[in-house]
């Protein structure tokens, strides 16, 4: 932990899994020694009929080890196509937003050394570049949160041997050997692979490898963005578009993932083909009335090229409740707390502005800040039922509230 220089307060995400229960036996003796706060998180999918009892399995191993836990649910209606990738995005994005509820700077997971070589070769078969054969980072931004990966270079058996000592029965996921699912064969490839000394301690060796490579390259795309590309409080982004297309082909797209990231709240950038098809687009000049990708919109002008959230994207994510001087996530592109003035307490609910807030803002003749049109709609505002009390960046609709919003930085946006 120490070279990864944690946070004051740390949390766990928890599955109950082998994994995650070495992960938070070790994390509570470390935090123990420490006197540091430290909370186990558990996210319930729903997926299977017996997620819900799990979750709270999960709640009494992290009772037995002396560690505060709340159980996450995922709500809502689950998608049809790509289940595992929504899964794995709601997942995320509940634990993001509890962390930051909680006020944990670091979210601890359990990826560990066999998980790294499997994660080389799957992407090494969709024909991943360089970010994606440099495997997972040890510490990534989860937009205000880190996530750290403490155990990436322990093997899986000392994982298991730590389990054993803890004197708990983990749960066991049947996913975890459905052959269905493409990191299960990998999985199972490693015993071949081995014998020809491509082990999981080889795969990750490479991968860190690659890694070194990436952090070259961010290094520059990091210079670009300080000379050309403009993040505004309001969560939008303007860039140069000659400036783009004069610097080299891999920083440029490397600069456009991250911008479509940082403004459609995603933790992955888009299919390289789409990505690669937008950037020939801009290089030309042929953005025509604009394009959308990632849940963004672009959108060429005389001073840049403009890129804000997508109006039905912002429009559909879930609403966040919070109470006076809480804080938490929305949309995955702005933290946001708000505050009030007198008036009766609970929890209120931070949404998209929309069309008809825009229309009460502009009935009270509030000043509009300087930002693209689309840019407005999809600001976070902060409401009673359909009641519009005040938006962020604009000003209180009803007197004594007030909504503060500053927009995540992701990627090459945030801290180095």
């Amino acid at each position: 932990m120490t070279p990864l220089k944690p946070a004051a307060r740390i949390a766990v995400a928890f599955s109950g899994g082998p994994d995650s229960l070495a992960l938070l036996f070790l994390a509570a003796r470390w935090a123990k020694a420490r006197k540091r706060p430290l909370i186990a998180l558990t996210v319930d999918h729903g997926l299977r009929a017996a997620s819900g009892a799990e979750a709270r399995e999960a709640a009494g191993m992290a009772k037995a080890l002396g560690v505060p836990h709340r159980i996450l649910v995922w709500r809502g209606a689950k998608p049809k196509a790509g289940l595992q990738a929504a899964a794995r995005t709601a997942r995320y994005r509940l634990l993001a937003e509890a962390c930051m509820l909680e006020g944990a700077g670091d979210l601890l997971v359990a990826h560990h050394l066999e998980d790294q070589a499997e994660t080389f070769l799957l992407r090494l078969a969709r024909g991943s570049g360089v970010d994606g054969l440099a495997g997972m980072a040890a510490v990534r931004d989860l937009g205000g949160v880190r996530l750290v990966r403490p155990l990436l270079d322990v093997p899986r058996a000392r994982l298991l041997a730590t389990v054993a000592k803890s004197g708990l029965k983990p749960i066991l996921d049947p996913s975890n050997e459905n052959e269905r699912f493409d990191r299960v064969k990998a999985r199972q490839m490693m015993g071949t692979l081995s014998a020809l000394g491509l082990d999981a301690r080889r795969l990750a060796d490479t991968a860190a490898h690659m890694a070194r490579v990436r952090t070259a390259l961010e290094a520059e795309a990091r210079a670009f963005i300080a000379g050309h590309v403009r993040l505004a409080p309001e969560g939008f982004v303007r860039f140069d578009a000659r400036a783009l297309s004069a610097a080299p082909e891999e920083i440029g797209l490397r600069v456009l993932a991250d911008i479509l990231k940082c403004i459609g709240g995603s933790d992955y950038p888009p299919r390289f083909e789409a990505l690669a098809s937008l950037y020939a687009a801009i290089r030309a000049g042929d953005l025509g009335r604009g394009r959308t990708l990632n849940g963004c919109k672009l959108v060429a002008a005389p001073s840049g090229v403009f890129v804000v959230r997508e109006a039905a994207m912002a429009l559909a994510a879930p609403p966040v409740r919070l109470k006076a001087g809480e804080r938490a996530q929305w949309d995955g592109r702005f933290a946001v707390t708000f505050a009030r003035s007198g008036g009766k307490g609970g929890s209120l609910e931070i949404r998209a502005l929309g069309p008809s807030g825009l229309a009460a803002v502009k009935a009270k003749s509030l000043p509009l800040p300087e930002a693209p049109k689309a840019a407005l709609p999809v600001l976070p505002a902060l409401w009673r039922g359909e009641k519009l009390l005040a938006a962020s960046h604009i000003g209180a609709v009803a007197e004594g509230y007030r909504l503060d919003a500053e927009p995540v930085r992701r990627g090459l946006f945030g801290p180095a």
